[in-house]
């Protein structure tokens, strides 16, 4: 059993370095809210569990058992996620903070029962892939919203949904997973979209369109 301070460093670590090949000492301790030299006190630590590799210069990465212990409680979290839609009502941007305490709490037993009860979903309601039992997640690859063009016609496949407020807004806007929506146009200089979302117009900041994943769909 591990301590819910290393899955979250863990989770952590994997979150970053979907992003970019190594996680640096500074993004781990601002997502975890931590000092920087707390958070390399701690990967120094994890490092020499073998749960993480750490080269001063590179930054970290998570070993083989560090990466099936981030995929499982991934996995939890993301069920827990799906469980508090489907079955609890709770709105997409309320979850999140709920399955970050509840991902520590579910053991593999329950976690595979969430997952029958829920009908083996393959992705969470924020249109993020679910982990398997066995450690393996799909990759799923979609262009962002920010790098479409005017007048194309998408769905939102995916939102990220680790800033609590970026999340809130972007479903005030109905910017969530199966939302259909025209791109009317693209101001220049990184100015705002102008957007079509089932029939009402918004204006919607480059920065966040970087956070809406999408698919081109026919008009």
């Amino acid at each position: 059993m591990h301590t819910e301070s290393t899955e979250m460093y863990l989770i952590t670590v994997y979150r970053l370095t979907r992003q970019s090949p190594h996680a640096s000492t500074k993004d781990v301790a601002a997502m975890l809210g931590v000092s920087a030299p707390s958070a390399s006190e701690r990967i120094k630590r994890l490092t020499a569990q073998g749960y993480l590799n750490h080269e001063w210069r590179e930054g970290t990465t998570l070993t083989a058992e560090g990466e099936r212990i981030a995929l499982n409680v991934l996995r939890k979290h993301r069920l827990a996620e799906t469980f508090l839609v489907n079955m609890a009502g709770y709105a997409l941007d309320e979850i999140h903070e709920e399955a970050c305490h509840m991902e520590h709490a579910i053991s593999d037993r329950l976690a595979d029962r969430l997952e029958a009860l829920l009908g083996y979903p393959k992705l969470d309601p924020h249109g993020h892939p679910i982990p398997t039992k066995e450690g393996t997640v799909t990759v799923l690859s979609y262009p962002t919203l920010a790098e479409m063009s005017a007048g194309q016609s998408l769905t939102v496949q995916q939102i990220t949904d680790w800033d609590e407020a970026q999340l809130s807004y972007l479903c005030e806007l109905g910017l969530i997973p199966g939302a259909k929506l025209v791109i009317q146009e693209i101001a220049p200089f990184d100015g705002p979209m102008t957007l079509l979302i089932n029939d009402k117009t918004v204006a919607l900041a480059q920065n966040l369109a970087q956070s809406v994943y999408v698919q081109v769909r026919q008009p």
